[in-house]
């Protein structure tokens, strides 16, 4: 039985090689490699307003799909068990329809025949731009920051946040947003002494020790429980007050804490900046 077993594994790689133009040298690398789990988490919020800023998110998600496309076309596409996916975090009176995008946004080439995946392939990377133009234009359901509740990050990954590691995959979770945890109704939020919810405490730290009163209030946000065995990208990170000149850092400085304090200790974060710059970090980290 073993002797039949190990003809008909061969015959078929002969197969593959011959009718397919599969290199040997690559399939061998691609059965070794851990497979891709990508993770695309969209923030949908007023910052869809800011000028191109919805043309540039769209390209990082484009560019993220673009490398996973080539990471599991590496070898034999028959077996790959990479994943990819776009999720979008609920926003309170938003009339977008997430569950119709979401299930457009992904692919889970463990969970597809053997004899379908190149083909659900092609047609997902044929269909992607498209669908992703028309997020674009249903995401701006408003005209002011007003008629945009906000999105609540913490709570999300809070209850989804662990989702996100799949055992025995390389998984990155890409959080595209300005960084803001913020709410138009305070109630919302949850505090613990100098611990939130939302990051509306950035106002009452002011000044260059910003950093100083921060440690020593304990300013922050409310831990929650994150996998160590995901890399996460916190993108387009931007200040809503420009009268401040260091509220980027100070953002980046609380997701830091954040991140770390939760059990994500490998964590990156990319400021907003045209989208060639972003792109080009982004890569570089996927």
């Amino acid at each position: 039985m073993k002797k039949i077993q190990t003809i008909t594994v061969f015959t078929i790689q002969i197969l593959l090689v011959a009718f397919l133009g599969i290199d040997s040298a690559n399939a061998t690398e691609s059965s070794k490699r851990e497979p891709i789990n990508y993770n695309v988490i969209l923030d949908l919020s007023d910052r869809v307003l800011n000028k191109h800023q919805i043309e540039k998110d769209m390209i990082l998600i484009e560019e993220t799909f673009k490398r996973f496309e080539t990471q599991a076309r590496k070898g034999l596409i028959l077996t790959s068990k990479d994943r990819f996916s776009v999720k979008i975090i609920p926003q309170k009176g938003s009339p977008l329809d997430m569950d119709y995008y979401e299930n457009l946004l992904q692919i889970n080439l463990d969970e597809i025949n053997i004899k379908d995946k190149n083909l659900k392939l092609k047609a997902f990377s044929n269909s992607i731009k498209v669908v992703l133009k028309e997020l674009a234009e249903s995401c701006k359901y408003g005209k002011s920051s007003r008629e945009y509740f906000g999105v609540d990050i913490w709570s999300y990954l809070n209850n989804k946040g662990m989702v996100f590691n799949k055992n025995g995959y390389k998984n990155v979770a890409l959080i595209i947003t300005d960084g803001y945890f913020d709410f138009e109704n305070k109630d919302h939020v949850l505090r613990s002494k100098n611990r939130f919810t939302s990051t509306q405490f950035l106002k009452n730290i002011s000044g260059i020790d910003w950093q100083v009163k921060a440690e020593h209030g304990d300013y922050g946000l409310i831990p929650i429980r994150l996998s160590a065995n995901v890399t996460w990208i916190i993108s387009s990170i931007e200040s809503k007050d420009h009268s401040d000149i260091l509220q980027t850092k100070k953002i980046a400085f609380f997701w830091k804490k954040w991140l770390t304090e939760s059990g994500a200790n490998n964590h990156h974060f990319i400021l907003n900046s045209s989208g060639n710059e972003m792109t080009s970090q982004l890569l570089m980290l996927l």
